[in-house]
Protein backbone atom coordinates (compact mmCIF):
# COMPACT_ATOMS: atom_id res chain seq x y z
CA UNK A 1 0.00 0.00 0.00
CA UNK A 2 1.28 3.53 -1.02
CA UNK A 3 2.41 5.38 2.27
CA UNK A 4 0.23 8.27 1.43
CA UNK A 5 -2.57 5.65 1.68
CA UNK A 6 -1.27 4.19 4.91
CA UNK A 7 -1.21 7.78 6.27
CA UNK A 8 -4.71 7.97 5.35
CA UNK A 9 -6.04 5.19 6.95
CA UNK A 10 -3.91 5.87 9.90
CA UNK A 11 -5.24 9.40 10.32
CA UNK A 12 -9.05 7.78 10.15
CA UNK A 13 -8.21 5.34 12.48
CA UNK A 14 -7.33 7.44 15.06
CA UNK A 15 -9.74 9.91 14.58
CA UNK A 16 -12.71 7.78 15.22
CA UNK A 17 -11.13 6.28 18.28
CA UNK A 18 -9.93 9.21 19.96
CA UNK A 19 -13.05 10.95 19.72
CA UNK A 20 -14.86 8.13 20.38
CA UNK A 21 -13.28 7.22 23.73
CA UNK A 22 -13.80 10.60 24.81
CA UNK A 23 -17.47 10.72 23.72
CA UNK A 24 -18.11 7.52 25.59
CA UNK A 25 -15.81 8.32 28.85
CA UNK A 26 -17.88 11.54 29.19
CA UNK A 27 -21.48 9.94 29.16
CA UNK A 28 -20.01 7.30 31.79
CA UNK A 29 -19.37 10.78 33.68
CA UNK A 30 -22.75 11.40 33.35
CA UNK A 31 -21.76 14.37 31.22
CA UNK A 32 -24.32 15.69 28.48
CA UNK A 33 -22.63 15.61 25.40
CA UNK A 34 -24.19 18.37 22.77
CA UNK A 35 -22.56 17.13 19.62
CA UNK A 36 -19.73 14.41 18.05
CA UNK A 37 -17.58 15.49 15.05
CA UNK A 38 -15.58 12.84 13.17
CA UNK A 39 -13.36 15.01 10.89
CA UNK A 40 -13.31 19.00 10.29
CA UNK A 41 -15.02 21.16 7.16
CA UNK A 42 -18.59 20.66 5.42
CA UNK A 43 -20.64 18.19 7.07
CA UNK A 44 -21.54 15.21 4.90
CA UNK A 45 -23.55 13.16 7.28
CA UNK A 46 -25.43 13.61 10.64
CA UNK A 47 -27.12 10.94 12.42
CA UNK A 48 -28.52 12.63 15.98
CA UNK A 49 -25.13 14.14 17.22
CA UNK A 50 -23.07 12.86 15.14
CA UNK A 51 -21.76 14.44 11.95
CA UNK A 52 -19.40 13.03 9.74
CA UNK A 53 -17.33 15.75 8.06
CA UNK A 54 -15.17 16.59 4.70
CA UNK A 55 -12.16 15.99 6.08
CA UNK A 56 -10.47 13.12 8.67
CA UNK A 57 -8.12 15.52 10.17
CA UNK A 58 -9.39 15.86 13.37
CA UNK A 59 -12.86 16.14 15.55
CA UNK A 60 -14.27 17.19 18.34
CA UNK A 61 -16.61 15.96 21.47
CA UNK A 62 -18.84 19.39 22.65
CA UNK A 63 -19.98 19.07 26.16
CA UNK A 64 -22.45 20.62 28.00
CA UNK A 65 -20.17 23.75 29.65
CA UNK A 66 -21.22 26.63 31.37
CA UNK A 67 -18.38 28.84 29.70
CA UNK A 68 -20.19 27.88 26.76
CA UNK A 69 -24.00 28.25 27.21
CA UNK A 70 -25.84 29.95 30.53
CA UNK A 71 -27.71 27.75 32.49
CA UNK A 72 -29.71 29.44 35.51
CA UNK A 73 -30.58 26.77 37.73
CA UNK A 74 -28.02 25.12 39.71
CA UNK A 75 -29.39 21.64 39.39
CA UNK A 76 -29.12 22.06 35.33
CA UNK A 77 -25.17 22.43 35.89
CA UNK A 78 -24.72 18.70 37.47
CA UNK A 79 -24.29 17.24 34.13
CA UNK A 80 -21.93 20.62 32.55
CA UNK A 81 -18.16 19.61 32.00
CA UNK A 82 -16.85 22.26 34.08
CA UNK A 83 -18.60 21.72 37.08
CA UNK A 84 -17.25 18.04 37.47
CA UNK A 85 -14.74 17.14 39.99
CA UNK A 86 -11.35 18.14 38.93
CA UNK A 87 -10.21 14.51 38.32
CA UNK A 88 -13.16 14.17 35.76
CA UNK A 89 -12.05 17.29 34.22
CA UNK A 90 -8.57 16.08 33.92
CA UNK A 91 -8.92 12.41 32.65
CA UNK A 92 -11.91 13.62 30.07
CA UNK A 93 -9.27 15.31 27.40
CA UNK A 94 -7.07 12.72 28.08
CA UNK A 95 -8.79 9.81 27.64
CA UNK A 96 -8.64 9.25 24.02
CA UNK A 97 -4.97 9.44 24.10
CA UNK A 98 -4.23 6.97 26.71
CA UNK A 99 -6.21 4.86 24.88
CA UNK A 100 -4.62 5.24 21.67
CA UNK A 101 -1.32 5.16 23.59
CA UNK A 102 -2.02 1.53 25.24
CA UNK A 103 -2.72 0.46 22.01
CA UNK A 104 0.27 1.64 20.40
CA UNK A 105 2.35 0.55 23.02
CA UNK A 106 0.49 -2.94 23.06
CA UNK A 107 1.58 -3.32 19.21
CA UNK A 108 5.13 -1.79 19.35
CA UNK A 109 6.45 -2.98 22.80
CA UNK A 110 9.28 -2.06 24.25
CA UNK A 111 10.42 0.57 21.54
CA UNK A 112 7.18 2.16 21.62
CA UNK A 113 7.85 3.97 24.71
CA UNK A 114 11.10 5.18 23.06
CA UNK A 115 9.10 6.26 20.30
CA UNK A 116 6.69 8.46 22.35
CA UNK A 117 9.90 10.12 24.20
CA UNK A 118 11.33 10.72 20.50
CA UNK A 119 8.18 12.34 19.27
CA UNK A 120 8.67 15.37 21.62
CA UNK A 121 12.07 16.27 20.04
CA UNK A 122 11.05 15.34 16.26
CA UNK A 123 7.81 17.02 16.29
CA UNK A 124 9.64 20.92 17.94
CA UNK A 125 12.69 20.03 15.43
CA UNK A 126 10.85 19.52 12.59
CA UNK A 127 8.07 22.57 12.93
CA UNK A 128 11.82 25.18 13.71
CA UNK A 129 12.62 23.60 10.47
CA UNK A 130 9.95 22.38 8.19
CA UNK A 131 11.74 22.66 5.22
CA UNK A 132 15.16 20.40 6.52
CA UNK A 133 14.70 18.70 9.42
CA UNK A 134 11.21 17.55 9.00
CA UNK A 135 11.51 16.97 5.54
CA UNK A 136 14.44 14.37 6.83
CA UNK A 137 11.65 12.94 9.64
CA UNK A 138 8.89 12.64 6.68
CA UNK A 139 11.51 10.98 4.61
CA UNK A 140 12.10 8.30 7.70
CA UNK A 141 8.94 8.15 7.66
CA UNK A 142 8.00 6.87 4.59
CA UNK A 143 10.77 4.60 4.38
CA UNK A 144 9.50 2.58 7.45
CA UNK A 145 5.84 3.20 5.82
CA UNK A 146 7.17 0.81 2.93
CA UNK A 147 8.89 -1.59 5.02
CA UNK A 148 6.55 -2.33 7.15
CA UNK A 149 2.54 -3.20 7.83
CA UNK A 150 -0.39 -1.07 8.03
CA UNK A 151 -0.29 -1.89 12.11
CA UNK A 152 2.95 -1.37 12.82
CA UNK A 153 2.63 2.37 10.77
CA UNK A 154 -0.50 2.92 12.74
CA UNK A 155 1.02 2.30 16.23
CA UNK A 156 3.78 4.09 15.22
CA UNK A 157 2.00 7.47 13.56
CA UNK A 158 -0.20 7.04 17.00
CA UNK A 159 2.73 7.42 19.40
CA UNK A 160 3.58 11.06 17.38
CA UNK A 161 0.15 12.21 17.61
CA UNK A 162 -0.64 11.19 21.22
CA UNK A 163 2.93 13.20 21.73
CA UNK A 164 1.55 16.02 20.04
CA UNK A 165 -1.93 15.95 21.52
CA UNK A 166 -0.79 16.03 25.37
CA UNK A 167 1.38 19.44 24.28
CA UNK A 168 0.30 21.67 26.78
CA UNK A 169 -1.44 24.83 24.26
CA UNK A 170 -5.01 25.25 24.06
CA UNK A 171 -6.96 23.43 21.53
CA UNK A 172 -4.91 20.35 22.29
CA UNK A 173 -5.94 17.58 24.89
CA UNK A 174 -3.13 18.38 27.11
CA UNK A 175 -3.92 21.90 27.31
CA UNK A 176 -7.43 21.27 28.17
CA UNK A 177 -6.09 18.88 30.92
CA UNK A 178 -3.54 21.86 32.21
CA UNK A 179 -6.10 24.92 32.11
CA UNK A 180 -8.34 22.43 34.45
CA UNK A 181 -5.70 22.06 36.97
CA UNK A 182 -5.01 25.89 36.66
CA UNK A 183 -8.75 26.42 37.92
CA UNK A 184 -8.29 24.14 40.69
CA UNK A 185 -11.52 22.31 39.51
CA UNK A 186 -13.26 25.75 39.45
CA UNK A 187 -16.20 25.87 36.98
CA UNK A 188 -15.24 29.15 35.72
CA UNK A 189 -11.92 31.76 36.56
CA UNK A 190 -11.78 35.23 35.07
CA UNK A 191 -8.13 34.88 33.63
CA UNK A 192 -9.12 31.87 31.71
CA UNK A 193 -10.10 33.21 28.34
CA UNK A 194 -6.88 35.39 28.10
CA UNK A 195 -4.84 32.52 28.85
CA UNK A 196 -6.09 30.23 26.68
CA UNK A 197 -5.65 32.32 23.95
CA UNK A 198 -2.07 32.96 24.51
CA UNK A 199 -1.39 29.29 25.25
CA UNK A 200 -3.36 28.60 21.25
CA UNK A 201 -0.65 30.14 19.55
CA UNK A 202 2.35 27.69 19.99
CA UNK A 203 -0.11 25.24 19.18
CA UNK A 204 -1.08 26.45 15.79
CA UNK A 205 2.67 27.41 14.92
CA UNK A 206 3.84 24.30 15.01
CA UNK A 207 0.68 22.58 13.21
CA UNK A 208 1.46 25.51 10.48
CA UNK A 209 4.66 24.61 10.54
CA UNK A 210 3.89 20.59 9.52
CA UNK A 211 1.70 21.44 7.28
CA UNK A 212 4.56 23.14 5.20
CA UNK A 213 6.61 20.19 5.73
CA UNK A 214 4.05 18.15 4.79
CA UNK A 215 3.01 20.30 1.53
CA UNK A 216 6.93 20.79 0.42
CA UNK A 217 7.81 16.66 0.80
CA UNK A 218 4.58 15.73 -1.11
CA UNK A 219 5.44 18.61 -4.08
CA UNK A 220 9.00 17.25 -4.09
CA UNK A 221 7.62 14.17 -4.66
CA UNK A 222 5.38 14.79 -7.50
CA UNK A 223 8.16 16.71 -8.89
CA UNK A 224 10.64 13.71 -8.48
Amino acid sequence: MHPAFQLLLCLILFMLIHISVMAVCALAFGITVRSISYGVGPTLLTWGKVHVKLLPLAGNVVLKDTREETLYDDDLCRDAYNFQPLWKQVLLPLSGVAVLLALAFVILGAPGCEHFVAAFGQIFHGALAPLSAAQELLGEGETFARTHGLTLVFALITLKLCAFNVLPFAGLNGGQALLAIARGGKPYVAWEETVAKWLLLPGLAILLAWVVAFGGYGWKAMAA
